[in-house]
Order: C-alpha cells, then sequence, then structure tokens
C-alpha cells in the first residue's frame, strides 16, 4: 500500500484507510507527497527492529526506531478498582526534526545524567543533559513504513545512528550501525528503558505516565536519586473537546511528603479536541532512597460548556536498586 504525507504546516492524525493521508487543520487543499510503502501492523506484530521508520498514531510525526525494551504496563480500567498487569515493548524514537513544530507536545522531553565537569566531579555531582527530538513510545503508536525516493529523515543523530541503504526496488532498508548495538540495547541502561508504565482513563480522558530511572547524583553535598517522568494526556473522544485547566501533583518517600500544585502543565493549558487529541510533557523528580517513591495526583479539565471534572494521575511507584550503565549515547561530538 502506497503511503503518502500531506506537506502542509498543522500536522495531527491521519487515516490508514486504501491510500493513507495526514490530515491537517489548514483548510488550504493539501500538497500530497508519496514517501513510501505502508506496512502491516498490529498489537501481536513482532518486536520492531532499530531502523524502522515510523508514523506515530497519535501525534503523527514521522520517526525512526532506536531501541526497544519489553515493560510492565500497570492499567487501570474505567469504573474497575483492579489493575490490569501485561507486558508490553516499549521504544525510544527518534523525530524527523520537520515535524518538531506541530507534533503536540515539548521538544526535549528526554533527559538523562553525564559527569559533570572536573571541577565538579570530586564532589559526584552530575548534570542534567537534554536530547531534542526523543520520545518514548508504545508499540501500539506506531504504523510503520518503508521509505521511497530517500529515507529524507533529519535529526543530528540520524546519520551517526544509522545506515540506509538502497534495495534495489526504489525502497530503502534503515539499520543500526554495527558498533552501536550493543550500546543501545545494553538492558543496564536505564535511563533509556522505561522502568513501568501507569495507564488510567478517567471519562474519556487517558493518562499514561512512563517512569525512567536515571541514577544517583550528589545534590547539595546529599546523594539524591533521580527519575525521569513521562505524563501523557490524550482525549479518546477528540470530537468533546477539554482544556486541560490545572495539576495537583503529591510524592510520598519514607514519612515525607511534598505537594506540587499549578496551572495547566509545562506554562501551557492545552485543548485535547479533534486537531489536538493529546499533549505530553516530562519532568524530574529526586529521592533520597531507592525504595518507597510514590506519586499521585489529578488534572482539573474544563468542558466545552465550561464545567470541570478531575481526571485522575494514576499512583506511580518509584523503585530501583540498580547500578545503570552511564555510558554517553553517540552524538555528533561523540561519534
Amino acid at each position: 500500500m502506497k503511503l503518502r504525507n500531506v506537506i502542509q504546516h498543522g500536522l495531527r492524525s491521519f487515516s490508514t484507510g486504501k491510500v493513507a493521508f495526514s490530515r491537517f487543520r489548514s483548510a488550504t487543499t493539501p500538497t500530497l507527497k508519496e514517501i513510501g510503502l505502508l506496512l502491516p501492523s498490529t498489537n501481536t506484530t513482532p518486536t520492531f527492529e532499530a531502523g524502522q521508520i515510523f508514523i506515530h498514531r497519535t501525534f503523527a510525526y514521522k520517526g525512526v526506531v532506536v531501541c526497544s525494551f519489553p515493560c510492565r504496563l500497570h492499567e487501570k480500567r474505567s469504573q474497575q478498582n483492579e489493575k490490569h498487569l501485561t507486558t508490553r515493548d516499549f521504544y525510544q524514537v527518534l523525530i524527523h526534526r520537520h515535524d518538531w513544530s506541530h507534533m503536540g507536545f515539548p521538544v526535549d522531553i528526554t533527559s538523562y545524567l553525564v559527569d559533570a565537569p572536573m571541577e565538579n566531579k570530586r564532589h559526584g555531582q552530575k548534570m542534567l543533559t537534554l536530547i531534542n527530538g526523543m520520545d518514548c513510545v508504545s508499540h501500539e503508536d506506531i504504523i510503520p513504513f518503508t521509505p521511497s525516493g530517500g529515507v529524507n529523515f533529519d535529526h543530528d543523530l540520524f546519520d551517526h545512528i544509522f545506515n540506509a541503504a538502497h534495495d534495489g526496488t526504489g525502497l530503502y532498508n534503515v539499520a543500526m550501525k554495527p558498533e552501536l548495538v550493543e550500546r543501545y540495547t545494553n538492558p543496564e541502561r536505564s535511563w533509556l528503558a522505561p522502568r513501568d508504565v501507569y495507564r488510567e482513563r478517567t471519562e474519556n480522558i487517558e493518562v499514561t505516565v512512563m517512569t525512567f530511572y536515571l541514577g544517583a547524583n550528589m545534590v547539595g553535598g546529599q546523594q539524591q536519586h533521580m527519575w525521569r517522568y513521562v505524563i501523557r494526556i490524550e482525549n479518546k473522544k477528540p470530537e468533546n473537546g477539554v482544556i486541560l485547566r490545572e495539576r495537583t501533583l503529591k510524592v510520598y518517600s519514607l514519612n515525607n511528603m511534598n505537594q506540587m500544585h499549578g496551572h495547566g502543565v509545562v506554562g501551557k493549558q492545552p485543548e485535547l479536541n479533534a486537531a489536538t487529541p493529546a499533549f505530553q510533557f516530562s519532568s524530574t523528580l529526586e529521592l533520597k532512597h531507592t525504595k518507597g517513591g510514590h506519586m499521585w495526583g489529578r488534572f482539573k479539565m474544563e468542558r466545552e460548556n465550561g464545567v470541570l471534572f478531575d481526571v485522575h494521575i494514576p499512583t506511580i511507584v518509584f523503585e530501583s536498586t540498580e547500578e545503570i550503565n552511564e555510558t554517553p549515547i553517540a552524538t555528533p561530538d561523540a561519534a
């Protein structure tokens, strides 16, 4: 099946019918460009390999798979108290730079710890480093395709991680450079591998939280354990738009309770509607101990008629006893 992509601004989602199109907010007539062949995909499709090019099912950006990890998914079904635990494949991916402006979330949601400069290294201090255009996605987020007419993937890390070769039929194969495979598939790289994923739905608003253990760091002369979490909020009935007005998060760790409250998230009050059905953001958390950390909370949402309602953020556990591999990833400077 040929896959075509609309190259107007404002990309949000697309259909997977006989001919796949991208859907845009622009009312002008779209320009179509063939980008490859759509590949079959279901929840039972085998794990995607590094180098698989795809379109994100919700955020509609073009991405490429870097590495995959099996991860525990804790899911609480609507109107039920019991939780369902399954194991799903999750992937770290790079995002095509052209899509950063309209993918619907901040470009810098991925971070990890690296050694600080020499003058601070003796104190055990590390620095938080950001990677632009990197996301963690579930298996069902991926709509795979094989590119034609050249890969045309723009990201600073792409050429340093992958080789692209013509297969003789007009299509291109993308594969990770052999010398980097062990670096990216090492299970000890916990800042790449989500520790746990939590999902809960309230009145058609689904909240998914992914946790990543970044490692120990010295902060103010005391050892702290740093975590990163990504929260995704998706309106499963986007024809009934809502606005995220407030957030409340509570963090508990060994008899110590902290509460964070504010308007919207990351300085925004995102609208979840037919044009932008989902939003996600990332933050970090420092805990003194490797066990006993919990977080939960709520979002206050507003319907189009002005009615307010609460959406639950599932209870998240922060626990780790593992050492992590801090080898830097392949960057333009380190490759």
